[in-house]
């Protein structure tokens, strides 16, 4: 791993002393507050200005962009590694949430983030609060117009389908359905990774139970009606299920994005003989893409552009792509024949873009006001 890549607690995060001055304030330099007003790297001077400027500022701030996830770790150190920029990245927490608070409450302070990776409803929050900032990269045109903000604040840079995972060592059966779930042999046995009212993940599952149980896309109170059920059969265990609660044999089932499920996976099989099953749900099939964006206030807004840059590059959506993602640029890639086959090939979802139902922004708004009005409830 570079040397220059740095993983930070909050509190050391937070106790760092950058070399940028406050956020937008008097003391930022010309060349910073220039592309902070740029909304293409056109508009800023240029790509080589851009990386000049970037370096200058030399440093980047993130927050949950843990090495495990859809390949952050493997695109932060190439991008270290390839612009010479040290790297921040708070790896307390990863929800949605967390890292829409951790920008309002660090407004015009050096700490603040630079980027976000979100759902896509809360990037649309963000945006409607007026937290984010319009960019385009250079490589726009190869997104279709569905996957970017009506802003232009955030765009659509990874995707994925949910699955059940299963410990094929200790489950004898595996399910192969939301149904399945609630039968008898699976007592204390299924978990979720997160909050549904905090994070993406966790909202998407439900929404996956909603569509197994005579839900919709427009309709997610059958999911949490589900969960209800599930818990009171005593088969939901409220325990945020990861890499390591599997392997101790904690949560032999759980519900996640087949891209997270996958790597986990392939960590239990070298390092523990562990065989985890990997199915998406007949019943429940939901897909969704994550968000990218850029803080309007960001400390780095050279550096924030370029990453951005350097995220939506080939090099970048071939970074994710090795992580088990569907970049939002594939089609256009493989088109182009700068894909990388191997990595394609791995994906779990198969070779094709993704196909199974995603809720459009209405959908997850409804939805969300829902969810965290009934989940903590039904969950009681």
């Amino acid at each position: 791993m570079n040397s220059t890549r740095l993983t930070l607690t909050a509190g050391t995060l937070t106790a760092l002393a950058l070399t940028v001055t406050a956020c937008g304030g008097d003391g930022e330099s010309d060349a910073s507050q220039n592309w902070r007003e740029a909304t293409s790297v056109e508009d800023g001077g240029g790509m080589d200005q851009l990386i000049e400027d970037a370096q200058e500022e030399g440093q980047f701030n993130a927050m949950g962009l843990y090495d495990d996830w859809a390949n952050y770790g493997g695109l932060l150190e190439a991008f270290s590694e390839k612009y010479d920029i040290e790297i921040n990245n708070d790896t307390s927490t990863g929800a949605s949430q967390d890292l829409i608070n951790a920008v309002v409450n660090r407004q015009g302070q050096d700490d603040s983030l630079d980027y976000l990776d979100t759902g896509m409803s809360f990037a649309q929050d963000a945006d409607e609060d007026e937290l984010l900032a319009e960019y385009a990269p250079e490589t726009i045109d190869d997104i279709d117009e569905e996957y970017i903000g009506e802003n232009g604040t955030w765009i659509n840079h990874l995707g994925g389908t949910m699955a059940i995972g299963c410990d094929t060592s200790r489950i004898d059966d595996c399910p192969t359905s939301f149904e399945d779930l609630l039968t008898g042999d699976y007592s204390g046995q299924v978990a979720i990774p997160s909050d549904p009212t905090t994070g993406e993940t966790g909202f998407m599952i439900v929404h996956a139970a909603a569509l197994a149980n005579g839900g919709s896309l427009d309709d997610i109170s059958p999911g949490i009606e589900f969960f209800d059920e599930l818990d009171e059969v005593g088969n939901f265990l409220p325990v945020e299920a990861s890499a390591g609660t599997i392997e101790t044999g904690e949560t032999p089932i759980i519900i996640e994005w087949d891209f997270n499920l996958q790597p986990i996976a392939d960590d239990l099989a070298e390092d523990a003989d562990i065989d985890l099953e990997i199915t998406i749900p007949e019943d429940g099939a939901v897909s969704s893409f994550y968000a990218a964006s850029i803080n309007e206030d960001a400390p780095h807004p050279a550096v924030a552009r370029l990453f951005y840059e350097f995220l939506f590059s080939d090099e970048g959506q071939n970074l994710l792509l090795e992580g088990y993602v569907t970049p939002v640029r594939l089609e256009a890639m493989i088109d182009q024949d700068t894909v990388n086959q191997e990595a394609l090939d791995a994906l779990p979802g198969g070779t094709e873009a993704i196909e199974a139902e995603m809720p459009d922004l209405d959908q997850r708004e409804a939805n969300q006001e829902v969810v965290e009005a009934e989940w903590s409830e039904a969950l009681q």
